[in-house]
């Protein structure tokens, strides 16, 4: 009887000790399986930024499209409605643009060319410069300054451009100091190209 007592007690032990030993095992499973789908999604967060990446490097312009002053040249894709607006101080002025996706041509003299576009994503902003402007940006960027004595914003200031699209936006200009200023908008494209106009603002 009391061997009977003894064997059962030893049984529930084992049964206990194999209790445990599975718990624990499991535990470590659901530990490592926790730890596995933690690094997968910290994986799946990483690779838009590799996607990311690999957009930028693609909205360079192709090695075939560029041409000698690419990017340095004013392509003159960019016009204002006006050349000069007269203001007082306080008055309010809207000058209206558009730019376009024109299409150019690269390729040897007599040989065959390749089509290409000023294309892609655009950001256009304001600056005051000189009165006299040449087509050059590595001339004219050194002399372009913080806007003063104006308020200028331009709707919609950020957009994506389709080869021979042409997207229209509006200045508008508030007038708060008396004098002359010689408001250049800028269009910088993703791709490298730059394109500025300019209006004169004499403020009375």
């Amino acid at each position: 009887m009391k061997f009977t007592h003894f064997f059962l007690i030893l049984s529930l032990i084992l049964i206990v000790i194999a209790g445990s030993l599975l718990i624990s095992e499991r535990h470590q499973k659901t530990s490592l399986e926790a730890d596995n789908e933690k690094y997968n999604n910290s994986q799946s967060e990483s690779t838009p930024l590799e996607i990311n990446g690999g957009n930028e490097n693609a909205s360079r312009v192709e090695p075939e499209c560029l041409h000698p002053g690419y990017g340095e040249i004013n392509i003159h894709s960019i016009k204002l409605g006006e050349k000069k607006v007269i203001a007082h101080e306080g008055d309010k002025v809207e000058v209206r643009g558009n730019i376009a996706g024109k299409e150019y041509h690269v390729g040897e003299s007599g040989g065959p060319k390749n089509t290409c576009h000023y294309d892609g994503c655009v950001v256009l902003k304001g600056y005051l410069g000189p009165e006299a402007s040449k087509s050059s940006w590595s001339y004219i960027s050194g002399k372009l300054t913080e806007i003063e004595g104006l308020n200028v914003k331009i709707t919609p200031q950020k957009f994506c451009l389709k080869a021979n699209e042409t997207i229209e936006f509006q200045v508008e200009v508030i007038a708060q100091k008396a004098g002359t200023y010689y408001l250049y908008i800028v269009a910088f494209g993703e791709k490298g190209w730059k394109s500025w106009d300019v209006i004169e603002v004499e403020v009375r």
